[in-house]
């Protein structure tokens, strides 16, 4: 098992864990806590990335490339910027491609010295980065609106 694949488990595991209250990542939602405005994102965040930590802004999109800034937050992306590991791939159309074959924090995600925006998956002649029918896919049916993680588990 990869590093990747590891690491991606990892975290739907503790992100399952949080989703059902048995692992708490944050406290109450209040300033104590660390969230004066109650959007599910960190005061240190929001400051660190130019968004009011006094105003609800869970649902903008500060950068404008489709991901709303809470799912930018989730994501580990940077919402001011539109292409957070510069390969080429708009953060969102990353998150929407729901595979393993690109990252919105890794400009290659498949390690092949290859940035993801220059590989061409569905190997129909263009590249990711110019490839019209890759763009603005969902997937996962959440109708662009991933600030929320989707996390599947199987119980054996």
């Amino acid at each position: 098992m990869t590093f990747l694949t590891t690491s991606r488990r990892l975290s739907a595991v503790i992100a399952t864990l949080a989703a059902g209250g048995v692992l708490s990542l944050a406290g109450p939602a209040d300033a104590s806590s660390g969230d004066a405005d109650h959007d599910g994102m960190p005061n240190r965040w929001e400051l660190r990335h130019s968004l009011n930590p006094h105003k609800a802004n869970a649902r903008g999109d500060a950068d404008h490339d489709g991901l709303r800034n809470l799912g930018e937050f989730k994501h580990g992306t940077d919402p001011q910027e539109t292409d957070s590991d510069d390969d080429g791939l708009d953060d969102e159309d990353e998150v929407d491609d729901c595979t393993t074959t690109t990252d919105p924090t890794d400009d290659d995600t498949d390690g092949d010295g290859v940035e993801d925006g220059d590989e061409d998956t569905d190997d129909d002649g263009v590249d990711n980065a110019d490839d019209g029918d890759d763009q603005g896919e969902d997937c996962d049916d959440q109708g662009g609106d991933d600030d929320r993680v989707l996390v599947t588990y199987v119980l054996r």
